[in-house]
């Protein structure tokens, strides 16, 4: 007789109570929003990572026009790419991409030791704040607001 009853409440017994799926379904929801905060993490250090090689690249860019010249490029507009700098660019090169834009300055009064820069401008504070501490304290930059200028110095190093 006893076997029978534990035969039966066996055959009862064949899924999860309500508590164990509440449980279950509380924990992936907690491991789902960890995954989304790193990933957006993740994300925003790759762009970050994306901008820094945009402006090294502009550097070189600007370094090479320089070289040719003796003089830097002249302005450009924001999300445009000064004409004088196209054929020192690769190709592919965009001063406009979805999240940010960048602007080529003369921040200088002339001359071949006048400084020039490559202010980016987002709306994302999160790439910003990622791409400060991606240039770290060592990279010649300062920010304002939206928008943060890379500064491009004399090849001689002179101001």
């Amino acid at each position: 007789m006893r076997t029978q009853r534990k035969g039966q409440r066996a055959k009862r017994r064949r899924g999860f109570t309500i508590i164990e799926l509440l449980t279950v379904t509380i924990i992936l929801g907690i491991l789902s929003g960890i995954a989304i905060l790193k990933y957006m993490d993740l994300r925003n250090a790759a762009r970050a990572a994306e901008v820094a090689s945009d402006f090294r690249t502009v550097m070189v860019a600007a370094y090479g026009y320089y070289s040719d010249n003796n003089d830097w490029p002249p302005d450009g507009s924001a999300g445009v790419i000064p004409p004088s700098l196209v054929q020192y660019l690769p190709g592919s090169f965009s001063f406009s991409k979805p999240e940010w834009t960048l602007d080529f300055d003369n921040l200088g009064l002339g001359g071949p030791d006048y400084v020039v820069g490559v202010t980016l401008s987002t709306a994302n504070a999160d790439l910003m704040n990622k791409l400060v501490r991606t240039l770290g304290t060592k990279q010649p930059y300062f920010k304002g607001g939206g928008t943060l200028t890379y500064i491009i110095s004399a090849p001689d190093g002179g101001a």
